[in-house]
């Protein structure tokens, strides 16, 4: 079940979104068509951080949601991307409905005790050195954590 915190800082409408997007997943909670239309923010910025999976369902309603916010909203921002949502942007071109992508969480594993960690990286950041994220320090035990996917189709979306 996805869940929507929201909260309106000025003209900016910052959403939360947390569990599934899937069949269930009510984008209408973020903001209805009709709130659209009538008074709409000049900004949304989405957190998505908490989002697990999506599955194709969820990728249509999302599509479909963003598309129409999109034209009635002057900017958006998709910030804290999940692993799960990263996947979706490189995947389906028009996943982002023109949004601008600003930070992601890109996948690490750690050298030594091999456990799986997780780094926020903004889009610009990782730019800047070339798409290549630097070297973490295990939050378990001190070690290495290097980059664990493939430079190329982790971070295609950011060529484009």
């Amino acid at each position: 079940m996805l869940k929507v915190q929201k909260e309106l800082q000025g003209t900016t409408l910052t959403v939360r979104l947390s569990g599934d997007i899937n069949e269930h997943a009510r984008f209408e909670d973020i903001l209805s068509t009709e709130e659209l239309t009538r008074n709409p923010p000049t900004g949304l910025l989405v957190l998505a951080r908490e989002v697990r999976r999506i599955n194709s369902t969820g990728v249509k309603n999302w599509i479909k949601y963003f598309q129409i916010a999109g034209s009635r909203v002057t900017k958006i921002r998709l910030a804290e991307c999940s692993i799960a949502l990263v996947e979706q942007i490189n995947q389906i071109v028009n996943f982002t409905c023109g949004a601008e992508v600003e930070s992601i969480f890109v996948p690490f594993a750690c050298k030594g005790c091999k456990s799986e960690l997780v780094g926020l990286f903004t889009c610009e950041d990782l730019k800047r050195r070339n798409l290549v994220p630097p070297v973490l320090k295990c939050s378990k035990c001190g070690g290495e954590a290097v980059f664990d996917d493939i430079e190329d189709e982790y971070f295609a979306f950011l060529k484009r």
